[in-house]
């Protein structure tokens, strides 16, 4: 069975989660769902114990939590592995909910590290994740790059056979770029960490199997006579770029796209809304593709 497709097999299988004695053991990998409604919790993986808990209400920032529930909605995480001092870090202090793993970011790491996923919610779904990276003495916090969405599978793997584990999500930078919240699917960000530093790999030809299955699934709509149909092109064009196939996916996207379709209008400065003066005006929608996609990084 090819690497990328049992690592996918993998994320699909039920989190291995079992109780014994007064405290909770996970497997190595496997996410566990917690919501600060839950309170104090532990539990051990891999040898390394856990322990979440609300951070108190009396420390800024006050979030939201603080001010229209019984407790905050911002976790604090203490880590206690074997070897090292107890490492003890807050979550950030817009999510909801949280899902944290123990898990070997690399097989030469000293000692496993810790994901933890920072879950908002909503339409969008926005994901921050943080990441506590061995280090010589400890741990180092560190977060993946760019503007994330979707929803890691049950538990974290290595997809491409290199010994890293890799983190699929999907780019929120799609996010209603070419109409509503539900018109514009979101292609997949495949992250991962180099020498200790979060990296997109996305381009990379262990993964290209990935996008090809999203590429099926975003033609077949593009190509159809669906309303709003444009954000499905959007994103069957930015999975192309992304394996080396954007000319030919480009010139049958001409031949299909909706010509009254919505359009992505950027800003020269980042303030919303957009300042008189300040904004595109493209009238067709492969000009407000290409620089769309220009401006996100996939074409250059």
């Amino acid at each position: 069975m090819p690497l990328l497709l049992a690592g996918l097999l993998t994320l699909a299988s039920p989190i291995p989660f079992s109780p014994l004695g007064t405290e909770a053991r996970a497997a190595p990998g496997a996410l566990r769902f917690w919501n600060p409604r839950e309170g104090r919790a532990a539990w051990t993986s891999d040898g390394v114990r856990i322990e979440i808990a609300p951070a108190p209400c009396e420390a800024p920032p006050q979030t939201e939590g603080c001010r229209f529930d019984p407790q905050n909605n911002q976790a604090e995480l203490t880590v206690t592995a074997p070897g090292v001092a107890p490492f003890r870090v807050r979550s950030d202090d817009q999510s909801s909910y949280y899902r944290v793993a123990v898990v070997r970011f690399d097989r030469r790491d000293p000692r496993p590290g810790v994901v933890i996923v920072n879950e908002s919610g909503g339409s969008g779904g926005d994901v921050r994740v943080q990441l506590l990276v061995p280090s010589h003495d400890g741990y180092r916090e560190a977060w993946l790059p760019g503007q994330l969405q979707g929803e890691l599978g049950a538990t974290l793997a290595d997809l491409s056979g290199d010994g890293a584990v890799d983190f699929v999500l999907r780019d929120g930078a799609f996010d209603s770029a070419f109409g509503c919240n539900g018109c514009t699917p979101r292609p997949p960000v495949v992250l991962t960490l180099r020498a200790g530093v979060p990296t997109d790999v996305s381009r990379e030809p262990a993964f290209a199997g990935l996008y090809r299955k999203d590429m099926a699934a975003r033609r077949s709509v593009c190509i159809s006579q669906k309303p709003d149909r444009n954000g499905a092109c959007a994103a069957w064009i930015a999975d192309a770029a992304r394996i080396g196939a954007f000319d030919a996916a480009w010139e049958e996207m001409l031949r299909h796209y909706d010509r009254k379709g919505a359009l992505w209008q950027g800003c020269a400065v980042t303030v919303y809304p957009c300042p008189p003066g300040h904004g595109s005006a493209y009238r067709s929608f492969p000009e407000s593709l290409r620089a769309f996609l220009r401006r996100t990084g996939y074409i250059d």
